[in-house]
């Protein structure tokens, strides 16, 4: 049996820290958006094979929890597989474990594909694995949508979108929204981290950044022209 599940090792150099020596919020969802794009290439749906068939991956949700937080220059097990797929999304797990196999960070994300002509979702039917789907699930609970009231929020500061945020789709790339996050909550140390892609941040774009706590979670909204870019929320 041919199981879909990749894993590497990889060395946390000091720049995927912070100033508090903590691995960054942006280098986990880039970490985990290189594994998830080098195993996807190894099942037949990466970036050239999605490409040429006028496809292309959209992450529309991610979440990840650090259960322990890795050393700097430590080296690291990375591993990821994809769930069976729904209708029109595709979730993937992803992990983090040190070289004895402590769990330190786990995350499950929700992928969606868009036909660039139209832009519109594609069903799962159309996308093909190669492989058998790794039965391990590592979150047992419905990973919904961030729900925060706009009456909430509070007004932060305005980012523009820059050519330096772009990926290969032309729109600004998920880890860089992380920043945006950060930037607002600042030294907070969150061990729980979520955040929903709503509408695409294009080139020039401003992003009126808004922020509201609530309990023990605090909550971050982008808005373009009054709708919601993404919806954050980590404690």
């Amino acid at each position: 049996m041919n199981l879909m599940k990749y894993s590497t090792k990889i060395t946390l150099y000091n720049s995927y820290f912070d100033f508090n020596d903590r691995l960054s919020a942006k280098s986990i969802l880039t970490i985990f958006q290189d594994v998830a794009s080098i195993h996807a290439e190894e099942i037949g749906v990466g970036y050239m094979d999605m490409y040429n068939k006028n496809f292309y991956w959209v992450l529309s949700r991610i979440k990840f929890d650090i259960l322990k937080m890795p050393k700097i220059n430590q080296t690291v097990i990375v591993e990821t597989w994809p769930h069976p797929k729904g209708r029109v999304d595709f979730d993937r797990d992803m992990r983090i474990l040190s070289e004895d196999g402590q769990v330190l960070i786990i995350a499950t994300s929700k992928w969606c594909v868009i036909d660039t002509a139209n832009r519109r979702l594609q069903r799962a039917d159309n996308i093909n694995y190669v492989g058998d789907v790794y039965p391990e699930i590592l979150y047992n609970e419905f990973f919904g949508k961030i729900s925060v009231q706009s009456q909430d929020l509070q007004s932060k500061f305005k980012y523009v979108v820059m050519f330096s945020d772009l990926d290969h789709n032309k729109h600004m790339n998920n880890t860089n929204y992380a920043n945006l996050v950060l930037s607002v909550v600042e030294n907070k140390f969150a061990t729980h981290f979520e955040i929903n892609f709503i509408n695409e941040c294009l080139l020039n774009d401003e992003i009126k950044i808004k922020h509201t706590k609530i309990d023990d979670g605090e909550y971050v909204v982008g808005e373009i022209n009054s709708s919601h870019a993404f919806v954050a929320y980590l404690k």
